[in-house]
């Protein structure tokens, strides 16, 4: 798995950070923290330079998050709740989810944009009560660029430091990010199944 994304981002370059940062932001069981290292290695190696990689990272990542901000600004909090009780569970962001994150940013605001862009699966979900109580646009987009910045820097960095020698990362990193990828994919996947297995017990399984 961890073989895999470092094929994509060398077969795509700059382009293949962009759309796996996306795509982290937009889908919370693909873990940055295995994506952002690797980004390092490949700029210690030559395949990417350091500060476009950086760039590009923020960049996708910025991307990924405003589509979650828009969601919020455009969909109402019912059908949103509605969404998410019905449909959540398959995207790993369940009507729980959605009501904590809400109260979560409704009680911290400015810092639960800038800090959530560093925490797992929350760096989603974040985006979209910010979108809810209509968050400027300009404050919401600098909180998240700099948060994700600072977020991608620190783990770009440490791939650029300690993974120049694809021996180290051949030895330790991949087996590493293996087990974090399927351990990412073993929680989603048995977070669908007791979202669906709930749903059938509740007997709403179709609506």
């Amino acid at each position: 798995m961890a073989e895999a994304i470092l094929s994509f981002i060398t077969a795509n370059g700059y382009l293949g950070v962009f759309v796996l940062m996306v795509a982290e932001n937009l889908f919370p069981p693909i873990p940055s923290e295995v994506i952002l290292p690797f980004i390092g290695h490949l700029a210690a190696t030559g395949e990417l330079s350091l500060i476009p990689a950086l760039a590009v990272s923020t960049l996708g990542a910025l991307f990924g998050t405003t589509l979650w901000f828009l969601v919020g600004w455009l969909v109402s909090v019912p059908v949103l709740e509605q969404f998410f009780k019905r449909y959540g569970g398959y995207v790993a962001i369940d009507v729980k989810d959605f009501r904590k994150a809400t109260k979560w940013f409704t009680k911290y605001e400015l810092p639960a944009v800038f800090f959530g862009r560093m925490v797992p699966a929350v760096r989603s979900i974040i985006s979209i009560p910010a979108g809810c109580v209509r968050m400027r646009p300009s404050v919401f987009l600098l909180l998240s660029f700099l948060g994700a910045l600072i977020w991608n820097t620190v783990l770009i960095g440490l791939g650029f430091v300690f993974l120049d020698d694809y021996g180290v990362v051949a030895a330790y990193m991949n087996p590493i990010a293996d087990a974090i990828i399927y351990l990412f994919i073993g929680i989603y996947i048995l977070q669908v199944c007791r979202f669906v297995w709930r749903r059938v017990r509740h007997g709403d399984l179709i609506d």
